[in-house]
């Protein structure tokens, strides 16, 4: 019997491997691919994009999901891109050091490492990117500016800034670092005059955000509010000043009972989604389930049935998950 146990055992471990050979998706040969491969550090998120190739991420499809808490992937920002994703979520901190301007990304002021910033993990890549893409961008139809995604130059890539440390300290320096971003003219931004004007970057500011210091300027705004979606029926809130409106899912609907919507939270996410439609503002659940795979698809699921533009998304570990992977176009999914 003992025989018989390991012989089994050995056959499930195999029938387990080959499965996870043949559910492994093939990785594009992009640029974006090969700098996930190779990057062992902050500093290789802008170091990797040199020399620049012309396929940075060609074959990627832009999708409409929001890479929550994106710094704690393996690799911040790049392995967003690679899945398509149109948005990242970074969690921002005061400098710690003195006469420091770098503001610190992490989940907590114990996790925080001066290597880990704003500028080396997301603005400094993101200017190098756009920087090349649009060397070599001649589509005048695309109001002279090219986007993140080859595959869809239009699209704008979402950069979500958390605000964690006190916002009213936290606000000059976030205007300080966008500043090249707003030189080459490549923030979307709302003015008296002409409305909201695109670009290929929309900054977002959430947490201890100070709504009122973003709504000061009266003529211009490049930085935009994360509105509440429990109160999005507020007339504060509208798209010359917010573009995502989000909740807690737990928070806005409840429990789901034997893994069910209700159809009164049915009712109410269909309410809440609309009154944000409306405003022409995208609403976002977070706290939404990352497992198991099957609820997770269910909720993701209604959510896009009941028109929410941006899915939230947590990680999975690649290796413990390989079965759960699957490829869409030639994005390389890492949850």
């Amino acid at each position: 019997m003992i025989v018989l146990g390991v012989i089994a055992t050995l056959i499930w471990l195999s029938l387990l491997l080959t499965l996870r050979r043949h559910h492994k998706p093939r990785f594009p040969s992009n640029k974006v691919s090969s700098i996930i491969d190779d990057w062992r550090s902050p500093e290789d998120s802008i170091g990797l994009l040199s020399p620049w190739q012309s396929d940075f991420n060609q074959g990627i499809l832009p999708m409409a999901c929001h890479s929550h808490n994106d710094y704690w992937r393996t690799v911040p920002l790049f392995q967003a891109l690679a899945a398509g994703c149109i948005s990242v979520e970074a969690d921002i901190y005061l400098p710690t050091k003195p006469e420091s301007d770098d503001l610190l990304v992490g989940h907590s002021p114990r996790s925080l490492t001066q290597d880990r910033a704003l500028q080396s993990l997301y603005i400094g890549p993101l200017i190098t990117i756009l920087e090349n893409l649009n060397n070599d961008f001649n589509n005048s139809d695309s109001a002279g500016w090219s986007g993140i995604f080859q595959s869809s130059p239009g699209t704008t890539f979402t950069l979500f800034l958390d605000f964690k440390s006190d916002g009213s300290e936290l606000w000059p320096y976030v205007n300080r670092h966008l500043e090249n971003f707003r030189l080459k003219n490549w923030l979307t931004h709302w003015s008296s005059s002409k409305g909201l004007t695109w670009a290929p970057i929309i900054v977002v500011a959430s947490g201890k955000a100070p709504f009122d210091l973003l709504v000061s300027n009266t003529t211009y705004r490049d930085v935009f509010y994360d509105a509440p979606l429990e109160d999005i029926a507020n007339p504060l809130y509208d798209n010359t000043n917010s573009y995502y409106a989000s909740v807690s899912m737990s928070k806005a609907i409840g429990r789901l009972w034997l893994w069910k919507f209700s159809s009164a939270q049915l009712n109410k996410i269909a309410e809440q989604v609309s009154v944000a439609t409306s405003k022409d503002l995208k609403a976002r659940y977070w706290d939404t389930p990352s497992w198991p795979i099957t609820f997770r698809d269910y909720v993701s699921g209604i959510f896009i049935e009941k028109g929410v533009e941006i899915l939230n998304v947590d990680g999975y570990s690649s290796v413990l998950y390989f079965p759960l992977m699957t490829r869409f176009g030639q994005n390389r999914l890492v949850w």
